[in-house]
């Protein structure tokens, strides 16, 4: 489960360099490092709330900052709510590490960044990977549970799993996020609330953001019928006016 977040990046760099759904992204990014810091027995669920077992460094800059999140925080925060307000840069930092690390290269662009595959085997072992957690039947482990709830949290299984003939696949990996789907071992709370709380947050932030594009296209339809009502009626008064000629 070391690559959780890794693979969940790599994934959503698509063909032409750009991430999908970074938002939805970054939610999965920072569900994958309670999934993992819980893993390590450093974080537990204690009365619907993520509690910090043990503080020690985990050797992994990533994990270590998701740490210091909890532990400054106020009050133990609900995983939903914690997986819901990813760090700033979140997204960035797992790029760079994949840079660092030659799966990706970075490209400037004239809009922005471009990021590029370096390392086809490494993204074709990951998609491998979700893969046979997407076709598998019965009950999934927790690292399955785990990547597979987490990459629908993501969106993945949208831009990986496209058309009619995937639907089940898609809807194999939205049951594994939802809880639907039986676990082969014990199940971690703190596993299970990071992965459902996740795509939770994601479907939010999903329906949240065309909310907001609708209301944006509704505001500037409004503004555009409202402007050639207005020209229409000015043009229609200046062609009535000139119709009735000059007056003697």
């Amino acid at each position: 489960m070391e690559t959780l977040g890794d693979d969940l990046a790599l994934l959503s760099v698509r063909p032409g360099g750009k991430v999908h759904e970074d938002r939805r992204l970054a939610i999965a990014l920072a569900g994958s490092e309670l999934v993992q810091l819980a893993a390590r027995g450093q974080v537990d669920i204690a009365d619907g709330r993520v509690v910090v077992r043990h503080s020690g460094r985990t050797g992994n800059a990533e994990l270590d900052l998701a740490l210091e999140s909890l532990l400054h925080a106020g009050r133990p925060p609900k995983a939903r709510v914690w997986v819901a307000r990813p760090r700033r840069g979140i997204v960035t930092s797992y790029l760079a590490r994949l840079e660092a690390s030659g799966a990706l290269r970075r490209e400037s662009a004239l809009f922005g960044t471009r990021w590029r595959v370096a390392d086809p085997a490494r993204v074709s072992g990951a998609a491998a990977r979700l893969n046979a957690i997407a076709r598998s039947a019965g009950p999934v482990d927790t690292a399955g549970a785990a990547f597979g709830g987490l990459a629908h949290a993501a969106g993945l299984d949208a831009i990986l799993y496209r058309g009619l003939a995937n639907r089940g696949l898609r809807a194999r990996l939205r049951r594994i996020a939802e809880g639907k789907v039986a676990w082969a071992d014990p199940a971690s709370p703190a596993i299970a609330d990071a992965v459902g709380g996740a795509a939770r947050a994601a479907q939010a932030a999903d329906a949240a953001r065309r909310a907001a594009a609708q209301a944006a296209m509704s505001a500037s339809t409004a503004a555009a019928v409202s402007a050639a009502t207005a020209a229409a009626a000015a043009a229609a008064a200046a062609a009535a006016a000139s119709a009735a000629g000059p007056v003697s």
